[in-house]
């Protein structure tokens, strides 16, 4: 298993109210373009170890124009869960960091786990076009980040 520091940073995460809104901002002020905005409604999730049911987020997700770090603002359409508690909280804006690992999901979930990291976050989903994949958010309270591991997808046989 990789040490993070070997890991590219997949992207920056950003919770917002209004995806519409947040999404001109980057594209006039910033030049972020060419955003993949889409609904995601992953298979199952769970929000601070719960299984939460009827969640569903608007995604807008873009790369830099170097193709190594994107951009992924959320804004969460339905479900209870960590993303509508940070706008209820009064907060808005930088969410969390993404690492995306190949192989070694399990064993980056188990480091986190067996380090006392509280899963605010995670999912799994499928589908015919992307295959199957999962992330979890876990919170650094040391460093004050919410970190987003997430697994590269793959189609199942």
């Amino acid at each position: 298993m990789e040490k993070l520091d070997k890991q590219m940073i997949h992207h920056v995460g950003f919770v917002v109210a209004n995806l519409d809104e947040t999404v001109k901002q980057f594209k006039d002020f910033y030049g972020v373009s060419d955003f993949n905005i889409y609904d995601f409604t992953p298979s199952r999730v769970w929000s601070y170890g719960k299984e939460v049911y009827d969640y569903k987020l608007k995604i807008a997700m873009s790369a830099s124009k170097d193709a190594r770090t994107g951009i992924e603002i959320i804004q969460p359409l339905s479900g209870e869960g960590v993303h509508k508690e940070f706008l209820v909280a009064g907060n808005s804006g930088m969410h969390h960091v993404c690492i995306s690992v190949d192989d070694d999901y399990d064993d980056w979930r188990d480091r986190f786990a067996s380090n006392g990291y509280r899963f605010v976050f995670e999912s799994e989903t499928e589908d015919e076009v992307i295959g199957y994949r999962r992330c979890f958010y876990a919170e650094d309270t040391i460093a004050g980040m919410i970190i987003e591991i997430k697994e590269q997808p793959y189609f199942r046989k």
